[in-house]
């Protein structure tokens, strides 16, 4: 995936998710049984666009990681994944795309 197509899908899918947000937070606000079901294509697009980056070597560890990803970001996404009723899921995964955000328009200003 080249760079300008990466900047794109980032747009995109930080404008979905601000469209599905405001949505999330009413149904944790009011514990609907749909937040379930409006969780789920969240998580899968953010983990999608950060499958999308390429993979970098953290220079302290040595260890792989993609260029998007936040901190501790497999732990969390599992946590996520595992507590999808808890309001801290939602609390996560918007912290998740708030940090993948800044990530990736430091990415933008080191090109």
């Amino acid at each position: 995936m080249t760079y300008e197509q990466l900047k794109e899908n980032v747009q995109q899918v930080l404008n979905t998710w601000q469209q599905q947000k405001p949505e999330l937070e009413k149904t944790y606000a009011v514990n609907d049984r749909r937040k379930l079901e409006l969780i789920q294509p969240a998580i899968e697009q953010l983990e999608w666009l950060i499958g999308q980056s390429e993979q970098l070597e953290n220079p302290h560890t040595g260890k792989m990681h993609h260029a998007l990803a936040p901190n501790n970001y497999e732990e969390r996404i599992e946590f996520i994944k595992l507590q999808k009723s808890s309001h801290y899921a939602l609390i996560q995964l918007t912290m998740l795309y708030d940090e993948m955000k800044k990530k990736a328009a430091r990415l933008r200003v080191q090109q």
